[in-house]
């Protein structure tokens, strides 16, 4: 699937061990951003940086890590319900996704 989409950006979701391994993606197209959706956005928990950096040197062994980004897996809501996280852990979260970019990406 991936080698028939031609898209300059692929957001993906990879913040569980149900999204499989980082292999697939050696089928994006040559000109493709992957952005990994590494942090969960579900339950407050966060991840360390080194967790979030050792998942990104994975996915650098299948795509150049010039080609990879990071973000959230998707929106903090996603039903009209919501989830049961504070505005304070989405804070962390993306306080978190920021200084792990800082870190990798300089």
């Amino acid at each position: 699937m991936f080698s028939k989409i031609q898209a300059d950006r692929l957001l993906l979701e990879y913040d569980d061990e149900r999204s499989g391994s980082f292999a697939p993606l050696r089928h994006v197209n040559e000109k493709a951003v992957v952005v990994l959706g590494l942090v969960g956005t579900k339950t407050p928990a966060t991840p360390s940086r080194k967790e979030l950096e050792r998942r990104i040197r994975e996915a650098s062994q299948v795509l150049p890590k010039e080609r990879l980004a990071i973000s959230t897996q998707c929106g903090f809501s996603t039903s009209i319900v919501g989830n049961r996280i504070s505005v304070a852990d989405q804070e962390a979260k993306l306080r978190r996704v920021v200084e792990t970019a800082g870190s990798v990406w300089g």
